[in-house]
């Protein structure tokens, strides 16, 4: 689409967002989900037996984020490394033989829709960006059935359109990814804002492809961000 601006005395046409943790959270967590499904398959544990291997899988991820976090700009390679996390998950808690199984139970249980929750602020947001008239986007470092899911939530007919990492091949904060977007949606990144809850993954790989970026900080902890912060969603309205 193409978007004429000569009567739009806004600063933007463009709103896009990241979906983990800015739209949607697990629900049940993942320690939650893991203590579910291992008494499904016999294992008598629960969530406090189940939470050092959180930890233990939350800080592998970081080290293999900081490594080579290219593994989101391939559908496999980003299953793989949740396949991984729930798998390191049960060996750190003392289960060998059946850690695979339940690794893939667990990930399958979050390719359903029903196992993710919408915060409680996205979609009145939402709805007041649209009669606003501004069109909405989807930037996510994510698998390649990011769609599948934002269906299952009923929030796709929000968005004009919806880049996943896996299904584009690149990731942000690679500058990559937001050109392709702004691309899609036949926007100026100058008249594109970005909203998620990274500052590196989507304020600075936003802030250097020239599109202004919004952090979404619920928990009020990234005092020392040096981009614009909201703690709820809803502050959008205003802000934009």
């Amino acid at each position: 689409m193409t978007l004429d601006h000569s009567q739009d005395a806004r600063s933007a046409d463009v709103v896009f967002f990241d979906v983990g943790s800015t739209l949607l959270h697990p629900e049940p967590n993942v320690p939650e989900m893991f203590a579910q499904v291992a008494r499904q398959q016999g294992y008598s544990l629960s969530v406090r037996d189940v939470e050092p291997g959180w930890a233990e899988a939350d800080a592998f991820y970081e080290r293999e984020y900081l490594r080579d976090g290219d593994f989101w700009c391939a559908h496999d390679r980003a299953i793989q490394i949740y396949l991984d996390m729930y798998e390191l998950m049960a060996r750190t808690i003392g289960i060998e033989d059946g850690a695979r199984d339940l690794a893939l139970a667990i990930n399958e249980a979050y390719a359903d829709p029903a196992n993710w929750a919408v915060y409680s602020d996205v979609r009145a947001t939402l709805d007041g960006l649209k009669r606003r008239g501004f069109e909405l986007g989807v930037i996510s470092n994510w698998d390649a059935k990011l769609e599948n899911l934002l269906r299952g939530v009923r929030l796709l007919p929000y968005f004009d359109e919806v880049l996943s990492s896996a299904a584009v091949g690149c990731r942000k904060p690679d500058g990559a990814i937001f050109e392709l977007a702004c691309e899609r949606m036949g926007v100026r990144p100058a008249r594109a804002v970005h909203v998620g809850d990274n500052p590196e993954a989507d304020g600075e790989g936003a802030h250097d492809a020239g599109i202004r970026p919004v952090i979404i900080d619920r928990t009020d902890h990234l005092e020392n961000c040096p981009y614009e912060r909201v703690n709820m969603l809803t502050d959008l309205v205003s802000l934009l």
